[in-house]
This record gives structure tokens, C-alpha cells and sequence, in this order.
């Protein structure tokens, strides 16, 4: 298992020092989506993993709804916040899981996260991902330059920038069986049987 973490580490963290970064939580219209699915489907989810958690806002959603919650992010600073925050929050790439015993979690979740992984990097973060997983991920891909990369392409955090079709193509070619499409790019997948 390739693991990224120095890498990422090194252009994520000085980002996360910044205050402003703690106050949105992007993911959480899709998350009341996501939940409305779950009853509409009955759905149950008992355990999760955030990966890309950053300040911890989608474990204290789940947390708040008794859904035993964990976080991974490349960013000392978020995960010694999450921490004393008292969630399970560990310091580690999407690439490199192996903390996490095989199909430990019922869902698995990544909000604007994969974009900032290079694309020699994505195969191991997808499969890393499938492997800890057991029911469900929720993963919502940006599909286009950052603001810093629209300025100076050489400063730009997402690493990898493709359509949604592409990103659906990857998905599939990777195994995943896309479920349904709960909001705009974000993506609810099963492991393809």
C-alpha cells in the first residue's frame, strides 16, 4: 500500500492553520439527503469512517445521530482538533487505511476530497476505500479547478480535475455500482458483488 502522507501533508496542513476553513460544512445539505434516503430505503448505518474530515463537522453530524463515527485527515492540525474534540481521528492519506481492519464500516465518505489526490493516486485511495468498506460510500468529487488553480495553475489543491462523467466512469471501472446520485456530484455507491 503506497502511502501518501508526507506528500499531502505538506500543501494540505498550512491551509487548515487558517481560521476560516472551520466554519463551512459543504457536505451537510447532501448528508440530510443522504439521511432521507436511508429512511426512505431503510436503510441502517451503525458505523462510519469521514475521510478528508478536516474539522470534524460530518463525525459530529453522525455522532449527534448515534452512528459511531471515525476521521482520517493529512492535516496534524484538524486531527488534534478532532481529537479534542474526543472523536476518533487519526492522521493518515486515503491511500493508506491500514489502521482499519477489511469491511469494518458500513458506510465510507469522502466530500471534496478526491480531487486533491494526484491521479496516480486514486487507484489505491478507491481501493483502500473498498476494502474497509462493507455497505455504502459517499463520495462527492469537484469537478473543475480550485480558485487557486484558476489564478496559478501551479498552486492549484485540486490535483486532479475531471467531468462527472469521467468521475462516474472511474467509480465503475473501479467496481462501485453507483446507487444513486443524491445531490449534484455526490455520488452513493455499493461494492459491485
Amino acid at each position: 500500500m503506497k502511502n501518501t502522507l508526507d506528500f499531502y501533508k505538506n500543501i494540505y496542513e498550512p491551509l487548515f492553520r487558517k481560521k476560516y476553513t472551520r466554519v463551512s460544512n459543504r457536505g451537510k445539505p447532501a448528508l440530510r439527503k443522504f439521511r432521507k434516503y436511508m429512511k426512505d430505503n431503510k436503510i441502517e448505518i451503525k458505523n462510519m469512517i469521514d475521510v478528508g474530515c478536516a474539522w470534524g463537522k460530518t463525525l459530529e453530524y453522525w455522532e449527534k445521530r448515534k452512528v459511531k463515527s471515525y476521521g482520517v485527515d493529512v492535516a496534524k492540525t484538524t486531527v488534534s482538533y478532532c481529537k479534542k474534540k474526543k472523536y476518533k481521528c487519526y492522521l493518515a492519506s486515503a491511500t493508506n487505511l491500514s489502521m482499519f481492519s477489511d469491511k469494518k464500516f458500513d458506510l465510507y465518505m469522502a466530500t471534496d476530497v478526491y480531487e486533491h489526490l494526484r491521479i496516480k493516486d486514486l487507484r489505491n485511495a478507491i481501493e483502500e476505500a473498498k476494502r474497509i468498506t462493507k455497505k455504502y460510500l459517499l463520495i462527492r468529487p469537484h469537478p473543475t479547478l480550485d480558485k487557486r488553480g484558476r489564478r496559478n495553475i501551479k498552486k492549484a489543491l485540486h490535483l486532479t480535475v475531471w467531468s462527472i462523467d469521467q468521475w462516474q466512469k472511474f467509480f465503475e471501472e473501479s467496481g462501485l455500482t453507483i446507487v444513486e446520485e443524491i445531490e449534484n456530484n455526490v455520488f452513493l455507491m455499493s461494492i459491485k458483488k
